[in-house]
């Protein structure tokens, strides 16, 4: 089990809340959210963060059950399918900015979602609730009718995290439907939050755009990269140097999804096969779990003959495993067509090592002036730089490591400082 972008995010929130003081835990079921013991949350947490880190022990049945049997005390499943068949009316690639001016549609998109099942549980009901509750899963943000719930709280400041908006401007990478979804969600940010925090500018930007079509009010928006993993701001001050490979290799990070291009990289990779000696092709590792409509990647993967030995797909790889292999790679690349930050690339970067990347807004934000970035479509420029990333004495690679010496990774504890700083001591409880 390895975490996605947005799950260590989550996690940072939570290390930083319990910080501060007390933390209450909710579980989200289909049907309404319940609150748990905080001692059983404490080690449900902890337990978590050091299975990411390394720990192959596993949450052990007697933490995990009490946290399985809320959630399935909650759950409506009939009611969920049979609302989820409103879906059909909703087409999201076609219609999105229709969507903005259709609100009956969106309503319609609560009611597939199943938002009308929603409840309060009696721990929450009818108190007032003051501070700041934080929802950092954009999953959150679909659930209507528990956003309302929260909102009659007038003293509790509701802080959401907008990690992008590609859904809505790319549908066509995203699953059937997403795009109509996440328009959901944007509407009910600007409905139902107090402050919004985003990870980048161009993020920002996007957000901006979807308001205006939505028609919808202002809020408060604060743009807050997101920090560098502790474990690898740890490793990268460690001075251990890396285990020298076998053959020269190329890191990729991330699922494999189309908007990641991954296919521009097996292209490549099948001429290398056929222009160079065996011996002289350098590894390309795809660590990343599968994602969705990427079949013809996946067939490349499991079919081509001429790719084994190769491509090396790797999948669950524990932090205390990926820092070392990351840092042993000629460089990691990130041929993305789209992204709302770059926290694959600050790592990477964090950890000393070159990055080729796409030339997209979010990418220059994030690389500093410091990785190589290039066009997602040039194929050819692509085939350069990792050909001259091969060589021992490449002159690119020497160019980026100088330029390497002045990146400053954005941190967690600067996050943290601004988000206080926005919200105010008082409102934190500090």
């Amino acid at each position: 089990m390895s975490p996605s972008g947005i799950d260590r995010v989550d996690l940072a929130y939570l290390q930083w809340l319990r910080s501060l003081g007390p933390a209450e835990y909710l579980v989200n079921g289909m049907a309404g959210f319940a609150v748990i013991d905080r001692q059983l949350g404490d080690v449900f947490a902890d337990k978590l963060a050091a299975i990411w880190r390394g720990d192959k022990q596993g949450l052990a049945p007697k933490v995990l059950r009490p946290v399985r049997d809320t959630a399935q005390l909650l759950r409506m499943a009939g009611k969920w399918r049979a609302r989820r068949r409103g879906l059909e009316a909703i087409h999201a690639a076609e219609r999105l900015h229709d969507l903005c001016r259709e609100t009956d549609q969106l309503d319609l998109l609560d009611i597939s979602a199943g938002e009308g099942s929603y409840r309060v549980v009696a721990g929450w009901r009818g108190k007032d609730r003051r501070g700041c509750f934080f929802g950092i899963s954009h999953s959150l943000l679909g659930r209507t009718a528990y956003l309302a719930a929260l909102s009659r709280h007038a003293d509790l400041k509701r802080v959401f995290f907008i990690h992008d908006t590609i859904p809505c401007d790319y549908p066509e990478y995203c699953k059937e439907h997403e795009g109509a979804k996440h328009l959901l969600r944007l509407r009910n940010a600007f409905r139902y939050a107090t402050h919004l925090i985003v990870n980048s500018e161009y993020t920002a930007g996007r957000l901006e755009h979807w308001r205006r079509n939505l028609g919808a009010p202002e809020v408060p928006v604060e743009v807050i990269p997101i920090g560098a993993d502790e474990g690898v701001i740890r490793h990268a001050g460690s001075h251990l140097p890396p285990v020298p490979p076998a053959r020269p290799y190329f890191m990729v990070l991330g699922t494999i999804e189309p908007r990641k291009n991954h296919a521009l990289l097996i292209h490549l990779w099948r001429s290398f096969v056929d222009s160079m000696p065996a011996d002289r092709i350098p590894e390309l590792v795809l660590v990343g779990r599968r994602g969705w409509d990427n079949e013809s990647v996946f067939r490349q993967l499991d079919r081509c003959e001429c790719l084994r030995g190769h491509v090396r797909e790797m999948n669950g790889v524990r932090d205390e495993d990926l820092w070392p292999l990351l840092r042993g790679a000629r460089a990691m690349l990130f041929p993305s067509f789209v992204e709302g930050w770059g926290m694959p690339m600050i790592e990477a970067l964090t950890l000393g090592v070159p990055v080729i990347g796409s030339d997209i807004p979010p990418f220059r934000e994030a690389g500093q002036g410091i990785p190589e970035l290039l066009s997602p479509l040039d194929g050819n420029g692509w085939a350069a730089r990792i050909h001259d990333y091969t060589q021992a004495d490449s002159p690119g690679r020497a160019a980026q490591e100088e330029r390497l010496t002045r990146f400053r990774p954005p941190t967690w504890k600067q996050h943290f400082e601004k988000v206080s700083g926005l919200l105010g001591s008082q409102a934190m409880g500090v």
